[in-house]
């Protein structure tokens, strides 16, 4: 989930008129689209679409706010006309796709001329927790990155937000440029991304995921205690591709 603040930054200094239509890929409950109304009193169409519909929480709400939600397969063609929207919001996604040049170029096919896209991805190798156990914690982040989850991701890769740059600027359909937000914690509680980032583990814990039982409860309790010492920092960076479709 987003925090405020790295809205804020994503969109600092971005303009889409009142009456552009948007998708965002990957939209999960469409959070992005709700801010982005809002931020834009937009009044065009406005879709988000997602491998899993039981991601819609609050569809109902989203409904009311002219919102459209569709459970479509970013890795498969984009079922939409070309020249669709004038704005493309792509958020943490880009790394599940599985043939990402071809996607690129199915995006730039829906956008209209002069549309505009908005890449944003964690470069998951490089998120930063400060702890005492090194190896473990470096361990955790790099399997983490690189860890293939079934049912809803048919790619990943740790090093996507370095990459994005690369895969947008080698096609020469867009004129673009990058930026880094750095969302850095001290704080590791409840509804913080850092909390939540080393609580997710437990789902992979062997003999399905990358870590023993053993291992996490370890992680755990280390990142508490340099929590409760007052050494505790979280930071994961966010790379922004601004993208001009040519």
């Amino acid at each position: 989930m987003f925090k405020q603040n790295v809205y804020d930054y994503i969109f600092k200094n971005v303009e889409i008129k009142q009456n552009a239509s948007v998708l965002d890929v990957g939209c999960l409950n469409a959070k992005s689209l709700i801010y982005l109304k809002e931020k834009y009193n937009l009044t065009g169409k406005l879709i988000g679409i997602d491998k899993q519909s039981k991601n819609f929480e609050g569809a109902d709400t989203q409904k009311a706010l002219g919102i459209k939600l569709l459970e479509i397969n970013a890795s498969e063609t984009l079922d939409f006309p070309d020249n669709s929207f004038d704005f493309i919001f792509h958020k943490d996604t880009l790394e599940c796709i599985t043939n990402i040049d071809n996607h690129i170029k199915d995006l730039h096919r829906i956008l209209k001329k002069e549309g505009k896209i908005i890449c944003v991805h964690r470069d998951w190798e490089s998120v930063v927790c400060n702890g005492s156990n090194k190896k473990l914690i470096n361990k955790a982040i790099y399997e983490y990155a690189n860890f293939l989850q079934t049912g809803w991701m048919d790619n990943c890769d740790g090093w996507i937000g370095r990459r994005i740059f690369g895969y947008f600027n080698k096609t020469g359909l867009f004129k673009g440029k990058i930026d880094c937000f750095n969302d850095v914690e001290t704080e590791f509680i409840e509804g913080s991304r850092g909390f939540e980032y080393i609580n997710d583990m437990r789902f992979f814990i062997e003999p399905n995921g990358f870590l023993t039982q053993i291992e996490f409860d370890e992680l755990l309790a280390d990142i508490k205690k340099t929590y409760q010492k007052k050494e505790y920092i979280f930071s994961a960076p966010f790379y922004i591709y601004v993208g001009v479709k040519r």
